[in-house]
C-alpha cells in the first residue's frame, strides 16, 4: 500500500513536470511566434527609413553594442549616428518588438508627435522597454510616467487630472506673490555662501568650489519652499540626505537599466511563467536582488520614501492645510492618495531641481570658457540691475536684459537639460515626409542634436548670445527644450526666471574661472558628467570683480 502511494506520488510529480514543461514550451513558442510576427511587420513598415550610421547598425539590435561602448558620451554618439538626417532608425530584436527606436531631428516631426498626433505617442510600455521599466521602478506612477491618449487605459484621464492640479501653482498670482520672492531669497543665500570663498591671487585647488553642487542645493531649497512649503538651507551647508539619495537612486536606476537590456529580454521571452514572462517574473526579481546597482536603488528609495512620508504627514497635520497653495497640498486637497502623492514628490524634485541646476551649471561652464561673454553679461547687469536694485519679472525680461536672456537661451540650445526624450507609438502612423511608423516603435526627439544643427545655427558650437538679440521666442517644436504641445513643461517660465535670478545675483558680485584639467562631457544622464580628481565635480574659482 505504501509503495503504491509512493508510486502514485512519483507519477503525479513526473506528470506535473511534463505538463509544466509542455505549458512552458507552448508559452515560449507563442511569445516567439508573436514577437517574430510583430517584429517582422515593424521591419517591413520601416524598410524605406534610413538606418543610423554605425558598424552593424543595419542588423536587428546591432546598435546596442555600439550604445554600450558609448555609454558615457551618449549624446555626442547620437549626434554622430544621426548624421544630420531628419529621422533614422535603430532596429530591434528579430523576435521581439523591442527596442525599435526612431531618432527624429526634424521640427515638423517633433510637432507631429508632440502636438498634431499627440494622442498616438506617449510614455513607453514598460513590459517591453527595460529602460522605462526601471525608470518606473525608481519614480513610481507620477506624472512623468503616466500615459495619455490611446496608450493609456483610461484615455489619459488620470494624466489630465494631474496636469490640471499641477497647473494651479504656476498661475501669475502665485508667481508674483511667492515664487519670485523665494528665488531671490535663495539666490542671495547662495551668493553669500560663495562670497565666503573669495580668495586672493593665485587661487589654489583648496579654494575651488563645486559649482554644480551649489546650484543643485540652490534649486533644491527653492522648490522645497514652493512645492512642499518647507524651508531648507542646503546652500549654506545643511546636509542634503534627500538630494543625495535621489541622485544615487537616479544613477543606479539608469546604470541597471542599461545592464539589464539582454537579461530583461531573455526573461520576458524565453522563460515561462512564473519564472519569466511579463516584466521578467521570478528570474528578473532574482537578477535584481543580485545586482549591486539595484540594491543601491532599493536602499536609496527607502530613504526617499521615509522623507516623502514626513512631508505628506506634516502637510496633512498642518492646521492651515486647506489654505496652503504649495503643490503638495494641492494634490492632497484634490483627494489623490497619500501613496500616490509620495511618488509625485520624486517627480517634482526631478522637474524643479535637476533641470534648472543643470542649465545654470552649463551656463557657468560656458562663461568660464568665454570670459568676454562673462564680462559683457556683468556689464549689462551692473548697468540695469546693480547691487541693491530689486529684481522682478519685468526687470529680467528680454527687452530689459537682452544679453542675459541670450546667455540663458544659448546655454539651453547647446546644453539642453533634457537632451533626449522618448515616446512610443501606440498606433500605426505616417510622419511628415512620408515616413511610416509601426505600432510599438519608440520615437525620440533630440534637443541636443537640434540645437547643434548648422543649418539653423551657423557655427553651432560657438557660444554666441547675440543669436537671440532681438529676441523672438522660437516655436516650441523647433526648440523643444521644454517639450511642446499639450505636454509642454508647466514650469518653463518659472525655470527661466529662476535661472536669471541666480545669474544676476551671482554675477553682480562674483566672477568665475574654471579649475584647469577637468574632463567635462555630457554623458548618459541629466547632469553634467565631470571628472575632477576622480570625483564628479565641476570645480571653479570664485573671485570678486
Amino acid at each position: 500500500m505504501e509503495e503504491s502511494k509512493g508510486t502514485l506520488a512519483k507519477k503525479i510529480v513526473i506528470n506535473s513536470v511534463i505538463a509544466y514543461g509542455v505549458f512552458g514550451a507552448v508559452q515560449v513558442f507563442y511569445r516567439l511566434w508573436k514577437g517574430f510576427t510583430v517584429s517582422s511587420r515593424m521591419r517591413e513598415v520601416l524598410k524605406d527609413m534610413p538606418g543610423t550610421k554605425g558598424a552593424g547598425h543595419d542588423a536587428p539590435a546591432g546598435w546596442i553594442r555600439d550604445l554600450q561602448r558609448n555609454l558615457y558620451r551618449l549624446h555626442d554618439w547620437r549626434l554622430e549616428i544621426c548624421e544630420g538626417r531628419p529621422i533614422s532608425k535603430n532596429l530591434g530584436f528579430s523576435w521581439s518588438p523591442a527596442p525599435y527606436t526612431l531618432l527624429a531631428n526634424d521640427p515638423a516631426i517633433v510637432r507631429h508627435i508632440l502636438k498634431d498626433e499627440f494622442s498616438k505617442y506617449t510614455k513607453p510600455d514598460s513590459s517591453i522597454d527595460p529602460f522605462f521599466y526601471y525608470f518606473e521602478d525608481f519614480l513610481g506612477s507620477g506624472i512623468f510616467v503616466q500615459k495619455h491618449g490611446v496608450g493609456s487605459e483610461d484615455d489619459g484621464q488620470e494624466w489630465t487630472k494631474m496636469r490640471k492640479v499641477s497647473a494651479q501653482i504656476f498661475n501669475r498670482k502665485n508667481f508674483n506673490s511667492m515664487m519670485q520672492d523665494v528665488f531671490i531669497e535663495k539666490a542671495e543665500v547662495l551668493r553669500r555662501f560663495l562670497e565666503r570663498k573669495f580668495v586672493s591671487e593665485p587661487a589654489s585647488d583648496a579654494d575651488a568650489v563645486d559649482i554644480q553642487a551649489c546650484f543643485f542645493n540652490f534649486t533644491f531649497d527653492s522648490i522645497m519652499r514652493i512645492f512642499f512649503g518647507e524651508d531648507t538651507n542646503t546652500a549654506e551647508g545643511q546636509k542634503n540626505t534627500y538630494g543625495q539619495a535621489f541622485d544615487d537612486a537616479n544613477a543606479a536606476s539608469r546604470t541597471h537599466g542599461v545592464d539589464s537590456i539582454a537579461p530583461f529580454m531573455i526573461f520576458t521571452t524565453f522563460l515561462p511563467w512564473p519564472f519569466g514572462g511579463k516584466n521578467g517574473g521570478f528570474a528578473r526579481a532574482i537578477y535584481d536582488f543580485l545586482s549591486p546597482q539595484h540594491r543601491q536603488l532599493r536602499r536609496c528609495t527607502k530613504i526617499l520614501d521615509r522623507e516623502a512620508n514626513r512631508l505628506v504627514k506634516n502637510c496633512l497635520e498642518d492646521p492651515k492645510f486647506l489654505e496652503r497653495k504649495d503643490l503638495l497640498a494641492l494634490f492632497l486637497q484634490a483627494k489623490f492618495s497619500s501613496d500616490f502623492v509620495k511618488q509625485m514628490v520624486l517627480h517634482l524634485i526631478i522637474a524643479g531641481r535637476d533641470t534648472t541646476a543643470c542649465l545654470l551649471s552649463w551656463m557657468v561652464y560656458e562663461l568660464t570658457k568665454n570670459q568676454d561673454v562673462q564680462q559683457r553679461l556683468h556689464d549689462e547687469i551692473m548697468q540695469k540691475l546693480p547691487p541693491g536694485k530689486a529684481m522682478d519679472w519685468k526687470s529680467l525680461s528680454p527687452n530689459e536684459m537682452p544679453y542675459l536672456n541670450g546667455v540663458i537661451y544659448e546655454a539651453l540650445r547647446i546644453w539642453p537639460p533634457v537632451p533626449f526624450d522618448l515616446k512610443m507609438a501606440f498606433e500605426d502612423d505616417v510622419l511628415p515626409g512620408g515616413w511610416k511608423v509601426p505600432k510599438f516603435a519608440s520615437v525620440a526627439f533630440i534637443p541636443y542634436n537640434m540645437g547643434r544643427d548648422p543649418e539653423r545655427y551657423p557655427e553651432p558650437l560657438h557660444f554666441r548670445p547675440e543669436r537671440w538679440i532681438p529676441f523672438n521666442a522660437p516655436p516650441q517644436h523647433e526648440f523643444p527644450v521644454f517639450q511642446a504641445g499639450p505636454r509642454i513643461c508647466l514650469g518653463m517660465d518659472m525655470a527661466i526666471f529662476e535661472a536669471k535670478t541666480a545669474t544676476v545675483e551671482l554675477l553682480r558680485h562674483c566672477r568665475f574661472e574654471m579649475v584647469p584639467g577637468q574632463e567635462i562631457t555630457y554623458g548618459d544622464k541629466i547632469t553634467m558628467d565631470i571628472k575632477s580628481n576622480g570625483k564628479e565635480q565641476f570645480l571653479v574659482y570664485v573671485k570678486p570683480w
